[in-house]
Parts: C-alpha cells; structure tokens; sequence
C-alpha cells in the first residue's frame, strides 16, 4: 500500500503567510478521486462566487440528476468517483472533508448524494 500525500492546498494568508496541507490517503485511486472531486468544487466556486456551501451541493445534485437522465455513462463515471472518495463509508468524511475544503457537515451532505446515487445503480454492479 502506498501512503501518497495529496497536496490539496496552499491558500497564501495575508502577508508572507503561505498554509499547505497535506492528507494521506490510503490509496492513491483515493487521493486522485479526491483531487477530482475538488477540482470540481473549486470549477463551480470560480463560475458561482457568491454560492453558499449548501448552493454548491444542489448543483452538483443537480448536475448527477441530469446526467443520470441525459448522459447516463458520465453520471455512472462521478458515481464511481464518488464511490472511492467515500469508500471509508461516513467514517471517510472526517479525512475528506478537510483535504476538499469544505466542513464536515457539507461533506456528511455529499456523501447522502453519492449514497442516493449509488443506490439508482443497476444491481449487480
């Protein structure tokens, strides 16, 4: 097993002051599932400045429902995203959360979007 650090950080801080943070992920499919899904977060910041944490989620629930019914082989592709980030269950939001910048209980939120979402897969998959 690898012990990879991620780096999902580095905001720069008033003056001279510059914070990293580094999360070690277990796995690394983990640590690159966990940099997409920020990558995403960070996209839907940058196009919805004002957006509240809460906002965030709905689009990105928004976005799941659409894809479920318009393009059903990309929502199969963030489901499975989804399913690695999370692949601690609830007990991974703890790790997770930090490392995508955003506080635990938004993160308990994302993590019951994946769920509804992995439960609309096709069984046996």
């Amino acid at each position: 097993t690898d012990n990879s650090a991620i780096n999902l950080g580095g905001t720069v801080e008033g003056g001279q002051n510059v914070t990293q943070n580094n999360y070690n992920f277990p796995e690394p499919k983990q640590a690159e599932a966990t940099q997409t899904v920020s990558d995403l977060l960070q996209d839907i910041r940058r196009r919805y400045p004002q957006a509240t944490d809460a906002e965030i989620l709905e689009i990105v629930d928004r976005g799941l429902a659409d894809m479920q019914q318009n393009n059903p082989e990309k929502w199969r592709k963030w489901v499975d995203i989804l399913s690695v980030v999370f692949a601690g269950g609830v007990e991974a939001i703890k790790i997770i959360a930090p490392a995508l910048g955003i506080p635990i209980e938004i993160g308990k939120r994302l993590y019951e979007i994946y769920d509804r979402n992995r439960q609309q897969l096709p069984k046996g998959k």
